[in-house]
């Protein structure tokens, strides 16, 4: 009969082995390549088909057509999956007449899902198996065709509880091998009622709460230790490992994690205590529990906790290239709030930052990210996080210097980015609503919506695009190199200090300085194409607030995230937007100090922005990762936004007119 088979780790090369002792034709092993992070005890299955010449491949997904299709002409008679780590798709099942099997390291209905050998441990089980049983499209649902029990022993830890069951998956895939050749099995469906289901594991899990019972804890130290990574825990900022302990109930209880004794290590839990046996410091030798202590300085009384324990407190050093601008100087009153940051900062201006100056967690230096690279790139090494938010990001901009464009936003800032993984620091980079160029969806999603842009002739498509793949370098450095992100979208963000009134003067402004501008200089309002257009607009405290949020990143929710920032609900017309904010302008206490309002008037996109100019329709956010990843959601209505933009302004000219006067 012949098997394609689907196996790594040590069961793996057990269930090989099986196959090839019962007279199985193996066509092909599929296997995973070895992650360098990993600790690799086990046996290989690679090697082994290798050493009997079986062709082994290791692709990235082995459900891709291709190899689909490459499996089909194999023609195999049965398939076997022996802690193989992805699902097999139905048209990979439906290949095999004989069906297809898979070995799971429990007894199922128990403790389906990934990691069961520890997962039992953990729980103080005191017994689990094997089973084979039959692939569906969930994972270890199918039809049992054999189980073998295993007794797990008040000694038995991760180690000696794998080897046990990797003899009695070989006793079981002994007796059922033959039979499933000569066709002879018979299989009973699994009991969904009694099901359970695990997820897969990490280092993080290992963590002692000592406010835990203590036999918890020593099943934990059981589940995970050598050649895992081991249970740890802190004496103040050390951290150290648990690898061998035991349950007391003879001591006199105090508060959990207090050393109750050094000579042997015993510390209080929430229920009895805890004896390391055996340890080690977080970089140091296997060793006994006494030394351990003496190591660690440890004394009667000292308090062990989960978590490290800093006297001094250490605040998040946040680097922001471009603070003097519209979201860098709002983003650092926020971050100067709370006591925990503490600000870096380079632009080449600081009028909108000189409130800040005199605040010694406030370091500014005035600056060139073209020129002051080897400044730029000391401060990444020695901050926590990056934001990158130098742009030119005015449309006219994009037509009339799109190579500076290119240059700026992308150039220096993929020189940012490389830094950012040299030195493994977490960046949170700015993308752009403008990156969805001209998509057709009614609400922009992050993760399915198109990006579509205009024909190369369209120039005002580069500063677009430039974003577009900084944010596909961001995302491949995220796959590839570790690299921590997370990309955030503005969504028309408005607010006191977006531009000035001087760049409005030179059309290198957004589209409510410009409107502005009109009303205090009495110039007509120019709406590009009769300002037909819908953009969603967001008050500036609301974006803030979101970003603070993503700084802040709580329980890693926003790790590898594109986040859409914007309040759908404030979606307007560039005219409509124009109306209400010379509505708000009738109204204001200084409205008689500017002259009478010109009008409106409609141009051509090409005659304001020149050749190449093109634009959309709408452009509308999902905040659906928003909500889910920071719990967040816009509140300020748009018009409370226009109020306080225009209020800003027109004080700011007030105080310019008194100053020459």
């Amino acid at each position: 009969m012949k098997a394609v088979v689907f196996a790594y780790h040590d069961m793996g090369c057990a269930g090989i082995q099986s196959l090839l002792d019962s007279g199985y034709d193996i066509a092909a092993i599929f296997t995973h390549p070895d992650n360098p992070g990993e600790n690799h005890f086990f046996g290989s299955v690679a090697r082994i088909a290798a050493e009997q010449g079986i062709p082994v491949w290791a692709p990235e997904d082995v459900n891709h057509p291709l190899w689909i299709e490459r499996i089909r002409t194999m023609n195999p008679d049965v398939l076997f999956s022996f802690y193989y780590r992805n699902l097999l798709s139905d048209e990979i099942l439906s290949l095999a007449p004989q069906g297809a099997f898979n070995l799971h390291g429990s007894l199922l209905p128990k403790y389906r899902g990934r990691a069961p050998l520890n997962w039992v441990l953990v729980n103080g089980e005191t017994e689990t198996g094997v089973t084979l049983h039959r692939m569906v499209n969930r994972a270890d649902a199918g039809d049992i065709v054999a189980q073998q029990a295993v007794a797990i022993g008040a000694d038995d830890a991760a180690l000696t509880l794998h080897r046990k069951l990797c003899s009695a998956a070989s006793d079981l895939l002994g007796q059922a091998l033959p039979a499933i050749r000569a066709g002879n099995i018979e299989a009973r469906a699994q009991d969904e009622s009694q099901a359970t289901y695990v997820g897969r594991r990490t280092p993080e899990d290992g963590r002692l709460d000592w406010e835990q019972p203590a036999l918890a804890l020593h099943n934990l130290v059981r589940a995970v230790s050598d050649p895992w990574p081991g249970a740890f825990g802190y004496a103040g900022a050390n951290k150290f490992i648990v690898w061998k302990s035991r349950v007391r109930h003879d001591l006199a209880a105090a508060k959990p994690g207090t050393v109750i004794s050094t000579s042997p290590l015993v510390v209080a839990c929430q229920d009895g205590a805890l004896e390391i046996l055996t340890g080690q410091t977080d970089r140091g030798v296997y060793m006994q529990g006494t030394q351990l202590a003496q190591v660690l300085g440890l004394v009667c009384g000292a308090v062990l906790s989960s978590k490290p324990v800093v006297a001094i407190k250490r605040r998040t050093r946040v680097l922001i290239l471009g603070v003097n601008g519209f979201i860098g100087n709002h983003l650092t009153e926020r971050l100067l709030a709370d006591d925990n940051y503490e600000i870096y900062g380079l632009d080449i201006g600081s009028d909108a930052i000189s409130r800040f100056l005199g605040n010694p967690r406030f370091h500014f230096v005035e600056g060139d990210i073209s020129i002051h690279s080897e400044w730029i790139e000391y401060h990444i090494k020695k901050c926590d996080m990056i934001l990158p938010l130098v742009a030119i990001a005015t449309p006219i901009e994009y037509t009339r210097n799109p190579l500076r464009v290119f240059e700026l936003d992308f150039e220096e800032n993929l020189k940012i980015i490389r830094d950012c993984v040299k030195y493994d620091k977490r960046i949170i980079f700015p993308s752009t609503s403008e990156v969805y160029g001209m998509c057709t969806d009614k609400n922009f999603d992050e993760d399915s919506s198109t990006l579509v842009v205009g024909p190369i002739n369209k120039q005002r498509w580069i500063y677009s695009v430039s974003k577009q793949l900084l944010d596909r370098v961001i995302w491949a450095y995220g796959d590839k190199s570790g690299l921590r992100f997370t990309l955030f979208r503005p969504f028309n963000w408005m607010g006191p200090r977006l531009d000035n009134l001087n760049a409005a003067r030179i059309g290198s402004s957004r589209a409510i300085t410009q409107l502005i501008l009109n009303l205090v200089e009495g110039s007509p309002i120019k709406l590009i194409e009769g300002g037909k257009q819908k953009r969603c607009f967001t008050d500036i405290s609301d974006g803030i607030e979101a970003l603070f949020r993503i700084i802040e990143n709580k329980d890693g929710h926003c790790d590898g995230q594109i986040i859409n920032i914007g309040n759908p609900d404030n979606e307007a017309s560039i005219k409509e937007l124009a109306e209400m904010l010379l509505g708000c302008f009738e109204r204001h206490p200084l409205r008689s100090n500017f002259p009478p309002f010109a009008g409106f008037r409609d141009v051509e996109s090409s005659d304001y922005y020149g050749k190449g100019y093109q634009d959309v329709e709408h452009r509308k956010p999902s905040i659906r990762n928003a909500k889910r990843c920071l719990n967040w959601a816009p509140a300020v209505p748009m018009e409370e936004t226009v109020e306080h933009t225009l209020d800003f302004f027109l004080r700011t000219v007030e105080l310019v007119d008194d100053k020459t006067s």
